[in-house]
């Protein structure tokens, strides 16, 4: 079975030997019952080192099974409600490539739909979008769809859009610590150009790969250009980037929110469901539900300020 059928993580398949995993957890506030919870689950498994990466997360090291390693992460998982826990093979920390869906993953809206609440259509399109991010209408159909209701509107809705559309908890920390480490990065949008590309700016995003409208006199058509960036293209653009980059796709981080997200994050060494729909957080084993996108960077091995 792949990840996307499990959501069991790809090193519990490559290799049955005993080797060192890092435990780490991310919280606000104190971590003390966390690691109390963690050392009592450990059993007899040494712990061989313990690190703060940052004020919000600790990482322990201990050596064991992979199995081992699985069973633990599913126990802490389900016994830590205030926090967010993952487990990794240390030999598989340190990635070289970061790629970031954008609506309700970096920024805090599905900015189609802000775009339509603003022109009076907001619950109509709203309720496409929500059906295609958890997957049950075809992504590009439910784009066209939504963008030829849309026909006759002015391009200024959207770029009033992208100067108030808000970023999501943690988003600068993780793109500061990121370019800090060296690490390339990849905004990737269903979304549009016009709030996309101010959107990589603003963070400083590598690369920006988004959708684009078609225009007469700074009017929409009613039609988007293609290719469509939907789930398959976001996928093709991450196996692109690692070659061009000459990494290994097990280097890589991918983080989404939605059903379209689920290749990327299936492919990449380190896919993270954040505050996820159902469809995606059950078919991934790397969550972060309860804190904010800065856990990101502690999962990929690295610290505050990519110490």
């Amino acid at each position: 079975m792949s990840v996307s059928e499990q959501g069991e993580p790809g090193w519990l398949r490559r290799s049955d030997e005993q080797q060192p995993f890092v435990v780490t957890i991310c919280g606000y506030g104190g971590l003390d019952d966390a690691l109390a919870l963690l050392q009592a689950q450990l059993g007899g498994l040494p712990i061989r080192a313990q690190e703060r990466p940052g004020k919000n997360a600790v990482n322990v090291t201990t050596e064991c099974l992979p199995t081992e390693a699985w069973s633990l992460l599913q126990v802490l998982r389900d016994r830590l409600s205030s926090g967010d826990v993952y487990v990794q093979p240390e030999a598989e920390r340190g990635k070289r490539l970061l790629i970031c869906d954008m609506d309700m993953t970096i920024v805090d809206a599905e900015t189609l739909d802000e775009v339509a609440a603003r022109l009076g259509m907001g619950d109509e399109i709203a309720a496409i979008t929500e059906r295609a991010m958890h997957g049950e209408i075809d992504f590009n159909a439910a784009l066209r769809e939504r963008i030829a209701m849309l026909a006759g509107q002015p391009e200024r809705v959207f770029h009033e859009v992208a100067q108030e559309i808000g970023l999501n908890p943690g988003a600068k920390a993780l793109l500061d610590g990121a370019r800090a480490a060296g690490v390339h990065t990849i905004l990737i949008s269903g979304g549009f150009s016009q709030v996309a590309e101010p959107v990589a700016a603003r963070l400083g995003f590598d690369e920006v790969h988004c959708n684009h409208l078609e225009l007469e006199a700074r009017t929409l058509t009613g039609r988007v250009r293609e290719p469509i960036i939907n789930a398959d293209l976001k996928c093709q653009v991450l196996q692109q980037s690692a070659q061009m980059l000459g990494i290994g796709l097990r280097e890589c981080c991918a983080i989404g929110d939605g059903a379209n997200d689920l290749p990327m994050l299936s492919a990449a060494g380190l896919g993270i469901a954040y505050h996820a729909k159902p469809v995606l957080r059950s078919a991934t084993s790397c969550h972060i539900d309860a804190t904010d996108l800065e856990s990101a960077l502690f999962f990929m091995g690295y610290g505050s300020g990519a110490r």
